[in-house]
């Protein structure tokens, strides 16, 4: 009887802690919604999409960087900007209405695939979810945020 009982009880607590871990994104599913504009490479479309293969590691390095691509992702983005000499004009909606844990999971497994992890700075974390949180009450419109990009230095 006790046996039975313990057999059970270990069953649920598996089941459990499996919904739970399927539960957890790593981003894949999230990013879909990205690769419209970025493909699925993250070499995105000339002139339009900028790429996020090799180039969110400059970002990541960049004072404030890490802040701006919540925000990038948040808010989106409106104006006209250079990424390796090359120019991109496109208007990157807002992803909000993503949960925070999925927002995290999307950014950080942008900034670990396509060979960007082997440019991310030896000290680099992850983002947490909670960055994404205490983001959220800024309100940022699209022109701000490119606004943010400007007084990062970057074009």
């Amino acid at each position: 009887m006790k046996r039975s009982r313990l057999t059970i009880l270990v069953a649920l607590a598996l089941t459990v802690l499996s919904a739970a871990a399927m539960a957890q994104s790593d981003g894949a599913d999230v990013y879909n919604r990205c690769a419209g504009c970025h493909k699925s490479t993250g070499l995105g479309v000339p002139g339009y999409a900028p790429p996020l293969a090799g180039h969110l590691p400059d970002i990541e390095r960049t004072r404030g960087g890490r802040t701006y691509l919540i925000q990038v992702l948040l808010y989106g983005l409106k104006g006209d900007i250079q990424v390796k000499e090359h120019r991109y004009h496109a208007t990157m909606p807002a992803f909000a209405d993503l949960n925070d844990e999925d927002a995290a999971a999307v950014l950080n497994r942008i900034l670990t695939s396509w060979g960007n992890d082997t440019l991310l700075p030896k000290n680099h974390k992850a983002i947490a979810p909670s960055e994404f949180k205490a983001r959220r009450n800024n309100k940022l419109t699209p022109e701000q945020v490119y606004a943010i990009r400007g007084k990062l230095g970057l074009k």
